[in-house]
């Protein structure tokens, strides 16, 4: 997590603006598009602006406000995922990833997510990630 709602907050305690909540829209080419709850810097001028460091060197982001997605720290959003096509490949990787998040969802407390997963869960998250690596790979070949 980019700690993205405590990033703005700061670039507004520095230079005013407001908080503007939503999602960041990622797009992996032939298998999914995720939309993960984000929050972005509004400066004076109104422009947008994302202020939070990104995975990969991320130059530009596609954020899509949503005025109902307010950060609440005790109620964490899941991603949520949909596959780019009906193809099997794309709609097993969105399947998995969804389980994924709910089985991690689970272990959430508030802000908090508890250090230790049941045995039963870790093999189910492990057999979950190795399909979930089996697919990205396949997908890399195309």
């Amino acid at each position: 997590m980019s700690a993205c709602f405590d990033n703005v907050v700061r670039k507004i305690e520095r230079a005013g603006g407001q908080t503007i909540y939503g999602w960041a829209i990622w797009h992996v080419p032939g298998l999914y598009f995720e939309a993960e709850h984000h929050g972005v810097w509004r400066n004076r001028q109104r422009a947008l602006l994302d202020v939070s460091p990104q995975l990969g060197q991320v130059a530009k982001i596609l954020f899509l406000p949503d005025p109902d997605a307010i950060y609440d720290p005790k109620q964490f959003r899941s991603n949520r995922l949909a596959p780019v096509d009906d193809s099997p490949l794309a709609t097993e990787f969105v399947a998995l990833a969804t389980a994924r998040n709910q089985l991690l969802d689970a272990y959430r407390t508030g802000e908090y997510v508890v250090a230790m997963l049941s045995g039963a869960d870790q093999a189910e998250l492990d057999r979950i990630d190795r399909q979930l690596k089996d697919i990205w790979e396949t997908a890399a070949k195309r």
